[in-house]
């Protein structure tokens, strides 16, 4: 989970997003090229390099947020083979996490709660009240 809480997470964040939603609609394998097209159309990633995303992506590897495949179907001679051309797929645990924060950010302003003391001294107010009214048969 480092992605979502580091320097520079926005980028991993849109990165490790991307992917999430390309493998939500079966599109399990993406490419870097693919990656950068959608990142460029933010106006945050104006300045965004391709040598930036492919270190971020080797980040998001080591973290084991994405898994690399070498595409080998388009190679047409032993060079192209050597440049290791690669395509991505979000972990399975990555898929988990994706799902997680989309149902967090679903609930929105609904999920609230509160820790203060006077709600807790409230509640055993109450709660004495009934076990006293119940001793006396009220």
């Amino acid at each position: 989970m480092a992605y979502l809480n580091t320097d520079n997470a926005w980028r991993y964040r849109a990165i490790v997003h991307y992917c999430y939603r390309k493998h939500e609609h079966m599109q399990t394998y993406v490419y870097p090229e693919d990656i950068f097209r959608e990142l460029s159309e933010d106006a945050h990633f104006q300045e965004y390099t391709f040598e930036q995303l492919t270190q971020d992506l080797g980040q998001l590897v080591l973290w084991n947020n994405l898994k690399p495949q070498q595409e080998t179907g388009k190679a047409r001679s032993i060079k192209d083979f050597q440049r290791k051309r690669f395509r991505y797929q979000c972990t399975p645990y990555t898929v988990e996490i994706e799902r997680m924060v989309t149902r967090l950010k679903s609930l929105g302003d609904e999920f609230g709660g509160s820790l203060e003391t006077t709600q807790f001294d409230r509640i055993q107010y109450c709660l004495g009240r009934l076990m006293h009214d119940a001793d006396d048969g009220i």
